[in-house]
C-alpha cells in the first residue's frame, strides 16, 4: 500500500503536466490562426510579406473555395494587394474566426472553425464571406505552422438544400 501511495501523486503530476502542456499548445495554435485571420489587415499597414508567410510551412498547400493555394499564390496575392495599396486603393480586409475547436496529437494539430472575411472600401462594407475551415498545423522548432487548410464559404441561412 505504501508503494502505491507514492506512485499515485507522481502519476497525477505527470497527467496534470501533460494537460497543462497541451493547453499551452492549444493557445499557441489559436494564436497562429488569429494572426492568419488578421494578416491581410496587418499587411495593409506593414506591407511585410514575411510576417504573413512565416505562419505557413514551406510545403503548405490549401484549398480556398475550390481553388488551390500555396505559399507562392499567397505571396502573389500579397504582391498584387501591396501594389494596389501603393496606387491608393481604399480597400482593406478584415478577418475574424470563432467556434474554434483544437485537437493536438504530438507534433500535429487540426482545428475547425468558422470565419468571416470582409472587404471594406472607403470605410464601408463592400463584400463579406462566411464559411468553415479545417486547418492542419505542424509543430516545428520555430513553433506551430499551418501545413494545410481547407476553407469553404457557407450558404446564407435559408439557402440550404
Amino acid at each position: 500500500m505504501t508503494r502505491l501511495s507514492r506512485w499515485v501523486p507522481m502519476i497525477g503530476t505527470v497527467v496534470w503536466a501533460a494537460s497543462a502542456w497541451a493547453g499551452l499548445d492549444e493557445e499557441a495554435i489559436e494564436s497562429v490562426l488569429l494572426a492568419e485571420a488578421k494578416s491581410s489587415e496587418a499587411f495593409a499597414e506593414t506591407r511585410d510579406v514575411r510576417a504573413v508567410l512565416k505562419l505557413y510551412t514551406a510545403d503548405y498547400s490549401g484549398v480556398q473555395d475550390g481553388e488551390s493555394e500555396t505559399r507562392e499564390t499567397i505571396e502573389k496575392w500579397l504582391s498584387e494587394y501591396g501594389s494596389a495599396l501603393e496606387r491608393g486603393t481604399r480597400v482593406h480586409f478584415l478577418g475574424a474566426i470563432s467556434n474554434v475547436k483544437t485537437h493536438v496529437a504530438g507534433a500535429t494539430a487540426w482545428v475547425t472553425y468558422d470565419y468571416v472575411f470582409q472587404a471594406i472600401r472607403n470605410g464601408e462594407l463592400d463584400a463579406q464571406d462566411r464559411g468553415l475551415c479545417t486547418t492542419v498545423l505542424r509543430k516545428e522548432p520555430s513553433g506551430w505552422l499551418i501545413q494545410h487548410e481547407h476553407c469553404s464559404k457557407t450558404k446564407p441561412q435559408g439557402m440550404e438544400r
